[in-house]
């Protein structure tokens, strides 16, 4: 329908259900183990930008801020990273969606045409890439 702004919209297929699905149960995966895996025991190593320029990438601090909010600790996740906030909301939001893609089989749109999702989304990452550049001064400054 042109010119209708509504929320619900076209059918997906069955493979687009199945696809949604399991990203939405990765999601849940996710969040689960940001609230029981402390950061300083994931198996993973830190972070190999760090490590080779002695600098914070974009991402540095971001584990912590997220199993920082899992855990309700606001004031302590965005002493690890600004982002953490917005992007665990944006994960609980995706969540969202998906599952009620999977179950309705229909597609959700948050966000009128396309056009402002993308905006949305640039905004996001200037922010982000803001907030790292900021951060990257403060080091050499300090």
């Amino acid at each position: 329908m042109t010119g209708v702004n509504t929320a619900w919209h076209s059918a997906l297929s069955g493979g687009d259900r199945i696809a949604r699905a399991i990203v939405a149960a990765a999601l849940i995966v996710g969040v689960m183990l940001l609230f029981i895996v402390s950061p300083e025991k994931m198996p993973f190593e830190a972070c190999g930008f760090h490590s080779l320029t002695g600098h914070s990438c974009p991402t540095c601090g971001m584990t912590r801020a997220l199993h920082a909010i899992a855990h309700g600790e606001l004031v302590q996740s965005v002493k690890h990273h600004l982002m953490g906030l917005p992007l665990f909301l944006l994960m609980l939001l995706s969540l969202i969606v998906l599952s009620l893609e999977a179950a309705s089989g229909r597609r959700v749109r948050l966000i009128g045409d396309g056009v402002g999702a993308r905006w949305v989304a640039i905004l996001f990452f200037v922010v982000w890439l803001t907030y790292w550049g900021v951060r990257l001064v403060m080091e050499f400054v300090a």
